[in-house]
């Protein structure tokens, strides 16, 4: 099956997971920012949660939940259902938030779930146009995982049942080719 994985730093993982770890915090993240989305019709929905090593976004915790967020630090720790996408249109004084028929998305529920400002959503897209990934069904591991437990989307499916058969597969090293080794810097397709 294919999913994504997504690359967020530490302060956004956060805001994201904070209302499920039962943190009592002023905001929470139900919509992430992207310059593109993913476009496969196979895609199911799912998006793999990668906690990026940023330090200068893990030091925007605040300090008392920092022990606990360190275990998340370069590892996949859940996963999300992204049940929609909001276009995110430039318009003549800012953006137009809208929905995929162009509803229009009232702007400050918009900054509400995204935890963005104007200026920090303007300084991310620049002049382009975005998406706002919605969160939902969000699911916390009780151990995070390593990036090389999971493959990149293989083209020559089902992958795991048919490695044998690959031409990415290692037969000395008995070992799949496929596995991720680096991280997404924005997000990509993975098998799961």
């Amino acid at each position: 099956m294919k999913a994504v994985m997504i690359s967020i730093q530490p302060y956004w993982v956060f805001l994201i997971i904070a209302k499920a770890m039962g943190w009592e915090i002023d905001q929470h993240k139900e919509i992430e920012v992207r310059k593109t989305y993913p476009k496969a019709e196979d895609w199911n929905r799912l998006a793999k949660i990668y906690c990026s090593k940023d330090k200068k976004s893990f030091d925007k915790i605040p300090e008392k939940y920092r022990p606990a967020m360190k275990k998340f630090l370069g590892k996949v720790i859940g996963h999300f259902v992204c049940d929609r996408i909001y276009n995110l249109v430039q318009a003549g004084a800012g953006i137009m938030f809208a929905t995929e028929n162009f509803d229009l998305l009232e702007p400050q529920m918009f900054r509400d779930m995204s935890c963005l400002t104007d200026s920090q959503l303007a300084d991310y897209l620049g002049n382009k146009d975005g998406y706002a990934w919605h969160i939902s069904d969000l699911v916390i591991y009780d151990e995070p995982r390593e990036l090389g437990e999971f493959k990149h989307y293989c083209k020559k499916q089902p992958c795991q049942t048919n490695c044998w058969k690959c031409d990415r597969y290692d037969y000395i090293a008995n070992v799949c080719l496929n596995a991720i080794t680096r991280p997404p810097e924005s997000w990509r397709y993975i098998d799961v």
